[in-house]
């Protein structure tokens, strides 16, 4: 089974942001119900093998500005001081927390002026799951199987 462990994330101003950036970006839009920030990607395994004691704060993560990976990848920053911890229990390396929005085939250079003009943030509740992923032609399927 493919499995990732994420957070899940609700941005109320997400169709916004689609809104106002669709006319500069050329792209895969994430869905709103599939929105998450991922801690780990595991790729095929066990699902048992995941149901580990994480150490789970009892806090908010902070989702604040905008950032693009590569030309490729449009996102929103997270940050949280224990977001690095859960990266480290994981052994994650040279992690950076963000909530991908949109996947980017090409876009306008006007894109970085637009990008600079919104200002959005929102706290959400530290949940930790895992996920099985099931890629379709549609779009991937996310499924809850266990929250830490």
């Amino acid at each position: 089974m493919r499995l990732f462990i994420a957070t899940p994330v609700t941005l109320p101003f997400y169709q916004i942001i689609k809104s106002k950036l669709s006319p500069f970006i050329q792209g895969k839009w994430v869905e709103g119900y599939n929105l998450h920030l991922t801690h780990k990607f595991i790729g095929e395994d066990n699902p048992d093998n995941w149901k580990i004691d994480l150490k789970i704060p009892n806090e908010k993560i902070e989702i604040k500005g905008f950032g693009i990976f590569n030309n490729k990848i449009l996102y929103m920053k997270a940050n949280s001081p224990h977001i690095d911890a859960i990266a480290k229990e994981l052994n994650v390396k040279n992690f950076t927390p963000h909530i991908t929005l949109c996947r980017i085939k090409t876009f306008d250079k006007k894109l970085f002026d637009e990008l600079k003009k919104l200002s959005f943030s929102h706290n959400i509740e530290f949940k930790v799951c895992l996920y099985s992923s099931i890629l379709t032609k549609k779009g991937p399927i996310y499924k809850k199987i266990y929250t830490y």
